[in-house]
């Protein structure tokens, strides 16, 4: 009988993945997951992408640069003062900080509220948030390999958003038995996936939106005059294949 089970199950539904193998995850009311399992699933979670893996901080850099030159020399165009002015009272009526401790269950357009309200009180100006936002499209739009689509544009940018001011932090002295007073310190971050970085991202693309199709052309010809091209577009470039988790014995 277990023979037989176990053929079942080798025989049922496989990861859509190239190379995945795994079996689909339940649907949890979300059809999407009949044709990933469980590890492509939460990828997408994570990063926007059943496929293609998170841009790293230095992959967005030289995009932001030019992104804030662009914005430094276009501060008078009508469409870049309505992004600002749109996140500027994003922020101002983001409310209170909330620790991250308290955060486990509110709901994503809370917990993306909140995270605009850690932006403002660490100093973000709506300029950065506007020029992460123009860079992350850039990036996608000039690289060869990236996954075209919306919701890995916001989610990434909300993830570039997100690292600025993530976490809750704490210090304070204690006392031990033997009187000595010593430091102790917490930190506590919230998870950057799931639909609270969509709500961010979402938020982040509105104020953006009329802006873009502007200054995303003139961004990635300045990235590629000051650093040059895009890996993707050097002589011989192919795209990197994806790395699939360990399997484990059973699986």
């Amino acid at each position: 009988m277990n023979a037989i089970n176990h053929h079942q199950h080798q025989a049922g539904p496989r990861c859509a993945i190239l190379g995945c193998g795994r079996p689909v995850a339940a649907p949890k009311h979300r059809p999407v997951q009949q044709f990933h399992c469980v590890y492509h699933v939460q990828r997408k979670a994570r990063h926007g992408s059943h496929w293609h893996p998170g841009y790293r901080a230095a992959d967005l850099k030289p995009y932001v640069k030019c992104a804030e030159s662009w914005l430094k020399a276009n501060a008078g165009h009508p469409l870049a003062f309505a992004a600002w002015q749109e996140l500027n009272v994003k922020l101002a009526m983001a409310g209170p900080v909330d620790p991250a401790m308290n955060l486990r269950g509110r709901s994503p357009a809370y917990r993306a509220q909140v995270a605009f309200a850690r932006l403002r009180e660490a100093n973000i100006n709506p300029d950065r948030l506007i020029a992460i936002c123009l860079a992350t499209a850039a990036l996608i739009e000039d690289d060869r390999g990236s996954h075209r689509v919306r919701e890995f544009r916001i989610v990434q940018a909300a993830k570039a958003v997100h690292r600025l001011a993530s976490g809750t932090h704490r210090s304070w002295n204690i006392e031990t038995r033997d009187g000595r007073m010593v430091p102790y310190t917490l930190h506590a971050y919230p998870r950057s996936s799931g639909l609270v970085m969509r709500r961010l991202g979402e938020a982040l693309e509105k104020a953006c939106e009329g802006l873009a199709s502007v200054a995303i052309p003139a961004i990635i010809a300045a990235r590629r005059h000051r650093y040059g091209p895009h890996p993707s577009h050097l002589p011989g470039w192919r795209q990197a294949p994806m790395k699939l988790p360990t399997r484990r014995v059973g699986e």
